[in-house]
Formats: structure tokens, sequence, C-alpha cells
């Protein structure tokens, strides 16, 4: 019973500097994604193992952009 007590008495605070470096992060890296995918969705080298990679980085990079964002909104509000 105490390791539960223990658990859920802890309390992680981030502070929004760590959010704005995270957000600057996953800004660069879904634009580095979709450049890769706009070069070489022409060539020789796209798959169907490139494109679902890619999709794949893509989608979870706007999920993580779409949370920093309502993040920063309820921050504000």
């Amino acid at each position: 019973m105490s390791i539960i007590s223990v658990i859920s008495n802890v309390q992680t605070s981030f502070p929004v500097e760590t959010i704005n470096q995270g957000g600057v992060m996953a800004t660069l890296s879904l634009i580095v994604s979709l450049s890769i995918a706009l070069l070489i969705s022409d060539s020789k080298y796209w798959s169907n193992w490139a494109s679902s990679t890619l999709n794949t980085c893509s989608i979870a990079l706007l999920i993580t952009i779409a949370v920093i964002l309502i993040v920063k909104i309820i921050l504000i509000l």
C-alpha cells in the first residue's frame, strides 16, 4: 500500500521552456520529415516502406505539435 501512495503523490511539473524547446524540435523535425518525403517521392527510392515510415513520423509529429499548441493556448487562457 505504501508504494501506491508514494506513486500517486508524485507530481511532475514541466517548465514552460521545456515545452517551447520541445515545440521547436518537433517543428524542425516535421519540416525535415516532410522535405525528405517530397524529395524522394519522385525518385527510385520511393516505396511502400518509405511511404509508411515517413507517414508514421509525420503523423506522430503533427500530433505532438497539436498537443503543444493546445497546452500553450491553455496557458494563455
